[in-house]
């Protein structure tokens, strides 16, 4: 069993989406470290929309979702349905917002952070940034890979390098799907670690990209904030998504009764 058995899931198009708040994901994260150094490597996925519906063209990204410890309600909606289905405890994870909260609560234990993804000095950027904010913060690595599939040399030397590090938490910034599957890949190789699939934090944490207002946040519509700041490169994504999404949405809902369903 991939998928913390202590978390209920719901499912959305296929895919398990974790019960479960910020509190309850640190503390998912925190069993899993306790559990020792020689257990495979496992990942938490942060998932919205756009990555629901890509799953359902994508069986290698299905997968993924199938391998990770937790899929997190990233989006608003999908936070909104599990409160729908009856799913005690449940509450939105932003990726985002992980990333502090996740450093912040392993300063008492001593967690080691490893970044990786982003654009050129875009990992060593948010490393300095996390430091800054909580100051003991252990930073054991960053790097940036190729923007292109590792050959079986890089591969091993990428993993030589996050194992020889004592990394715990591996910060993980590729966005959806590439990131999914890097950590699927990866992450079994990586033992006592935990992947954390963040995507675009990297760069809304370093103040490269901005944030969506709270005010897009609480109704759900940061993807539409988004939008109007990329028009020319998120209206096809989002023309396809958005119909598609509630598409499967409606489908859902007449088939199955409300209450949350552990699996």
């Amino acid at each position: 069993m991939s998928h913390d058995p202590a978390v209920p899931r719901f499912r959305l198009a296929g895919t398990g989406i974790s019960a479960i708040d910020m509190k309850g994901m640190i503390g998912a994260i925190r069993r899993r470290l306790d559990s020792g150094r020689t257990r495979p490597g496992t990942f938490v996925v942060f998932r919205d929309a756009h990555g629901i519906v890509r799953a359902t063209e994508d069986e290698k990204l299905l997968a993924a979702h199938e391998a990770a410890m937790l899929v997190c309600p990233d989006g608003r909606p999908l936070y909104w349905l599990g409160r729908l289905r009856g799913a005690d405890g449940i509450g939105q994870v932003p990726g985002i917002e992980s990333v502090e909260a996740v450093c912040r609560a392993g300063l008492v234990h001593g967690w080691r952070h490893y970044f990786l993804g982003g654009g050129e000095g875009v990992a060593d950027a948010l490393a300095r940034t996390m430091q800054a904010r909580l100051p003991g913060l252990q930073v054991v690595g960053t790097e940036t890979p190729p923007f292109r599939p590792l050959d079986a040399a890089e591969t091993d030397a990428m993993r030589a390098r996050i194992r020889e590090s004592g990394a715990q938490i591996l910060w993980i910034g590729l966005g959806t799907p590439k990131q999914e599957l890097f950590m699927a890949e990866h992450a079994p190789h990586l033992p006592g670690t935990v992947a954390m699939g963040v995507g675009a934090a990297f760069d809304v944490l370093t103040g490269r990209v901005p944030r969506a207002p709270v005010a897009f946040q609480v109704t759900g519509l940061e993807w539409a904030y988004r939008l109007m700041r990329e028009p020319r490169r998120l209206t096809g994504r989002y023309l396809h998504t958005i119909p598609r999404f509630l598409a499967l949405v409606a489908t859902e809902h007449r088939r199955r009764p409300a209450g949350a369903a552990r699996s």
